[in-house]
This record gives C-alpha cells, structure tokens and sequence, in this order.
C-alpha cells in the first residue's frame, strides 16, 4: 500500500509542467524510445531503454510509444546532461498529462536505464518497473523464471550481460562489474544487453 502511494504522489508532481520545457509535434515515433520532432530534432527518452530494430520486442516497445505521442503536441524537459554521443536531444516527454518515460515503464514497454548525471526520476522509474514486473505487463510477460549463476556488466556501461555472452567475455577483468541476481542489476537503474539478451525467454505469442 505504501508503496503505490509513493508512486502515486510522484506520478501527480509530475502533471506539472516546468516553464523551460518546449512544446512539439510528434511526427515520426522511430522506437520505444525514439521520437522525430516537427522542428527536425530526435529526443531519447531520458530512463528508458528499449529493444533497437531487430531486437526482440523491437515493434511491440514502438507500437506503445506510439499510441502515446504520435501526431501529438508533446512538452520535453531537460536534465543535467542535453545530448546523448548520437548527437540526440535527451528529455522527459510529456503528451499532454500523460509522462511517457514513466507510463512506457508502467506499461511494461522498456527497461528502468538510468545513467548519470540524467537522475531526477530514478526512484520512480525503478519503482514502476518493479510494480509492471510483478504484473507481468508488456514484455515481463515473458521474463525468464531462470536467474544465470551472475551477471556481467562493464564499469563504462550500464548493461549487463550473461556470463557466456561474447561481448561480456571480451571485457577485461578489472572493467567487470558482478551481480548475483538480475533484481540487483535492476534495482541500480541497469538494463540489459539486448544481444545476449539476459531477462527473457524465447518470445511465444503475441503481446497484449
């Protein structure tokens, strides 16, 4: 109880708009996480993490991203950092009341990624993910019950890998970071690897 009336009051404080947000159209959704704006401008979403093309979940995680801003007015706000190394504007989306970083997260349409210094809704975007992973919504339906033995992430990274993974095998050992479990990369604000791909199990029917 206690914890949805946590995420309940973070979620009302976020209907509020800050006066240096900016207002655009949504005229393109290229993924999960990925908007083309009217003005020429992509934003990532700032906390989200979902599948690339070609990724399992790749049109799934882009359909719900889609239903929420496409062809829409939509308000971004910044954070610490602006730009992403693709030259990408980062943000918190807005479509009308509606905070589509955290309702993809809620909705169970991306992973909880959160990267430094970009931190002011780690707390809630972590706790959305753990109430949608409870419930098995969008994608945790198909979590894999199986833990691996540990989890290989990178200091310079925040995806974590299963140990036979190529990609975490090419890191050397003094870069490695160890989890036991996947709930404690998790709970640090890590998403996965999408190659090796460590939560889920072999996608089997259609997402609802």
């Amino acid at each position: 109880m206690k914890h949805k009336l946590f995420i309940c009051a973070l979620l009302s404080l976020l209907l509020y708009k800050p006066l240096w947000a900016e207002q655009f159209v949504a005229n393109k959704v290229v993924s999960g996480e990925l908007v083309k704006l009217s003005n020429g401008d992509k934003v990532r979403y700032i906390g989200v993490d979902a599948p690339a093309d070609g990724s399992i979940f790749f049109e799934e995680s882009r359909q719900a991203n889609k239903k929420l801003v496409d062809r829409k007015l939509i308000t971004k706000e910044y954070d610490v950092r602006h730009k992403d190394g693709n030259g990408d504007l980062l943000g918190y989306v807005y479509a009308g009341d509606v905070f589509v970083n955290a309702q993809l997260l809620k909705n169970g349409f991306g992973i909880a990624y959160i990267v430094p210094p970009n931190q002011k809704y780690a707390d809630l975007f972590i706790s959305l993910q753990k109430e949608a992973r409870k419930k098995r919504r969008g994608i945790w339906a198909f979590e894999d019950p199986n833990d691996e033995a540990y989890y290989i992430a990178s200091k310079g990274s925040r995806k974590f890998h299963r140990p036979n993974c190529r990609f975490a095998r090419a890191l050397s050992f003094d870069k490695r970071v160890i989890f036991r479990t996947r709930d404690e990369a998790l709970s640090k604000g890590y998403s996965q690897d999408w190659r090796c791909n460590p939560l889920f199990k072999r996608q089997e029917k259609e997402i609802k």
